[in-house]
């Protein structure tokens, strides 16, 4: 499969224009623009009903846009089937020939396009060294796991050796430890090949896990776009903030410069006048006093194996969560006591309550 760029390229492989799609004139993904470079492995992420797999078809020419155009290595494919583009899709349902062998179906694909046996033999044969399934070729697909499956459906799209691979969810039916496992996989076959990967999920640690660029969509449209620890730590929105892993939401007033949070603590914080919204992830929240200080009370204390979780009641009513990572400490949290929490300036986010 190939992906690389070239020295000389500066043109995204994928370039997404003003795309769009509409049914019955309500519209599942509104206008869009995207660029997808060589050998990203991109992250389309958002919950279900935002538009995600939607766009991932008008990608593979599954799903005929309503408006705008699709670009891929320079081309224009927006009126093209997906036979005609230089793309392969894993499906979430892995799409396999229960009647054809593993080799049969990974090779499927270049069968159709009357390629000699021999190499088709060569290529099967370095497909599945790929997924490590070497030795797996006779065998038929019910004798199979989830986890094999899975590298069968892969096999098969790169054999093919598109120039963008896209997946829908093709984790989202294996069990949480096959699926990290295939995380790994996926990871490892992508830094491997050097190839440039798309795919839809809903899950942000598996987002997290795999993809070096992650686009968030809501509601049909792009909320943002980034690397993963950009989106994580520097949300532009509440809903980014909210959807991406756990956070504290406070409320407050913006008033020539400075912010007054209802919890009751105020600091220098410039720009627009009117209501803004505090963004604090729950592993920033200390213990004890520190740059920016609020007093609440204990309401809960979870044991998560990794860390604690603690909870608690804000003077505003709002709820407060930290984790501490020191799980010997749980006697030191009190149901019921007040505490004094804190978190440093530069570990939150101001955002306009308007976002």
């Amino acid at each position: 499969m190939s992906g690389r760029a070239s020295a000389s390229s500066v043109r995204p492989l994928v370039e997404l224009r003003d795309l769009a799609k509409s049914y019955s004139g309500v519209a599942a993904v509104q206008p869009l623009d995207l660029d997808v470079a060589y050998g990203d492995f991109c992250a389309i992420l958002g919950p279900s009903g935002c538009g995600k797999s939607t766009l991932l078809r008008m990608i593979a020419g599954f799903v005929e846009p309503t408006g705008g155009r699709i670009q891929i290595d320079g081309i224009d494919v927006t009126g093209l089937g997906p036979e005609q583009r230089p793309t392969n899709m894993v499906f979430q349902g892995y799409g396999l020939f229960p009647h054809l062998s593993v080799a049969e179906n990974v090779g499927f694909g270049l069968a159709l396009r009357k390629m000699p046996r021999p190499e088709i033999a060569t290529r099967v044969a370095e497909a599945l060294r790929l997924v490590r399934l070497d030795g797996f070729g006779d065998r038929t697909i019910d004798r199979l796991s989830g986890g094999q499956q899975q590298r069968v459906a892969l096999a098969r799209a790169l054999i093919m050796r598109p120039k963008v691979l896209l997946l829908d969810e093709p984790l989202a039916a294996l069990d949480l430890k096959l699926r990290h496992a295939m995380q790994e996989e996926l990871r490892r076959i992508h830094a491997e090949i050097g190839g440039t990967f798309i795919f839809v999920t809903h899950d942000q640690t598996e987002a997290f896990a795999l993809a070096s660029r992650i686009v968030v969509m809501n509601e049909g449209r792009i909320e943002q776009v980034g690397a993963p620890q950009d989106i994580y730590l520097d949300p532009h929105s509440l809903f980014v903030a909210d959807f991406v892993g756990e956070t504290n939401v406070l409320s407050g007033v913006r008033t020539n410069g400075a912010v007054h949070l209802a919890a009751g603590v105020d600091f220098n914080a410039p720009g627009a006048e009117g209501a803004v919204r505090a963004i604090i992830r729950p592993e920033a929240v200390r213990q004890g006093a520190g740059e920016v200080t609020v007093q609440a009370r204990i309401t809960d204390v979870v044991f998560l194996g990794n860390a604690l979780k603690i909870v608690a009641r804000l003077p505003s009513g709002e709820t407060l969560s930290a984790r501490d990572p020191d799980v010997r400490r749980h006697a030191s949290y009190a149901r019921e006591a007040t505490e004094s929490f804190s978190w440093a300036l530069a570990d939150q986010r101001i955002l306009d309550g308007a976002q």
